[in-house]
């Protein structure tokens, strides 16, 4: 029996509201955010998405899918793409640090497709000083990650990708301790599996993705055990629908959900925070009932991003999109808003970020995006 068109819009709606419901119940005071290393393996890098509500699991290819689902560039229109994202983050607080996200596609055939990118977070300038109060050195705190995709198509509607990626996080900026005991740089190795499917209804284009990111090793910073740290192992599911208005308009509106698969911290007799050691793959299973409130705190953990497109003969774009975060989580809500445009081979997008949280570091953030897509002379007649 196919669900009616009523059972459907309930579905949607349900769970947009399901991790509201789950906050509503929380205390009020209750604050159990969860602790990640690397978090800019989980920031949004480009202008497009961040202007639709970070929303980019199910949306139509571009050259950026590499961070959201690289099992959509077998899908892409263009043959080749390369694209260059900067984003200046923290800006109501720094004016030095800043996110650099360049990625690269070629679509080999109709069937398969390699991707990679690059990204990099400079924290800015840092004076290390003695417990005297005297100046060492002048450091430059950064993380970067580099990544390459393989992604097949399995016949006319779906796909699957595979990601490898290395990341590397020195938030020393190369400054160690004499006694060689102190914090130091710290590689990790980790992949994103995905998967895309997308369909035609009347003249009409619907589509819907998963996609497991940042699967690997925990993080060390130091030779202790204790100082090892989850990689933020995300689960995304999403989906969009685009409306072909006419031969020069479309509208496409979507709706994504994400769960970081990392332990929710505990609370021990005197409330203090209780370090969990177990380990990467552990983590990921017992990530989806180890809430010390149970299902309701499990649900809290969700973020769930709407986001909107509307496009003027594939000219002219104008986007919106709302990320609810739960405050019990430390997780943001904020508005945003975004444009783009493109000419011939070459696009340009723009984003703003706007947060509800008066005083919130985040708001304001500004994202910059230009691409260059490229088709085979028989494609482009």
């Amino acid at each position: 029996m196919r669900p009616t068109f009523l059972s459907k819009r309930f579905f949607l709606l349900a769970t947009t509201l399901l991790p509201f419901c789950a906050a509503a119940q929380m205390p009020k005071d209750y604050s159990n955010p969860i602790p990640v290393a690397i978090p800019i393996l989980n920031i949004a890098p480009d202008a497009r998405s961040a202007g639709m509500g970070d929303m980019g699991v199910a949306t139509t290819p571009d050259v950026n899918s590499q961070h959201y689902n690289a099992a959509k560039y077998p899908f892409a229109e263009s043959q080749m793409g390369i694209g260059l994202s900067v984003t200046p983050w923290l800006a109501e607080l720094v004016s030095d640090v800043n996110i650099t996200y360049g990625s690269f596609f070629y679509r080999i055939g109709t069937m398969q497709s390699i991707g990679m990118s690059i990204r990099y977070f400079s924290l800015g300038k840092m004076d290390i000083m003695s417990s005297e109060g005297i100046p060492l050195d002048e450091v430059n705190p950064n993380e970067f990650a580099v990544d390459l995709s393989y992604a097949r198509r399995f016949g006319r509607h779906v796909s699957a990708a595979l990601t490898p990626r290395f990341s590397y996080s020195d938030l020393t900026g190369g400054s160690k301790q004499q006694d060689g005991t102190g914090l130091s740089a710290a590689p990790a190795f980790c992949f994103d599996m995905s998967v895309y499917y997308q369909n035609t209804h009347g003249d009409n284009d619907y589509a819907w993705g998963a996609v497991i990111a940042n699967l690997g090793t925990k993080v060390a910073y130091g030779k202790e055990d204790v100082d090892s740290y989850f990689l933020p192992a995300t689960l995304r599911v999403g989906g969009q629908y685009t409306f072909n208005v006419d031969a020069d308009n479309s509208f496409m509106a979507g709706l994504e959900l994400s769960k970081l698969l990392v332990p929710t911290p505990g609370k021990d007799s005197v409330g203090t925070t209780v370090k969990n050691n177990m380990a990467a793959l552990e983590g990921l299973f017992t990530s989806f009932y180890d809430a010390p409130y149970g299902w309701r705190e499990e649900l809290s953990e969700v973020m769930a991003g709407v986001g909107a497109e509307y496009g003027y003969r594939k000219l002219f774009f104008a986007r919106a999109g709302y990320l609810y975060g739960s405050k019990y989580k430390g997780n943001p809500s904020y508005i945003t808003f975004g444009a783009g445009i493109k000419y011939n081979f070459i696009g340009l997008n723009v984003s703003y970020l706007h947060s509800f949280v008066t005083g919130d570091p985040l708001s304001g953030t500004l994202r910059v995006s230009l691409s260059f897509d490229f088709n085979p002379p028989s494609r482009a007649d």
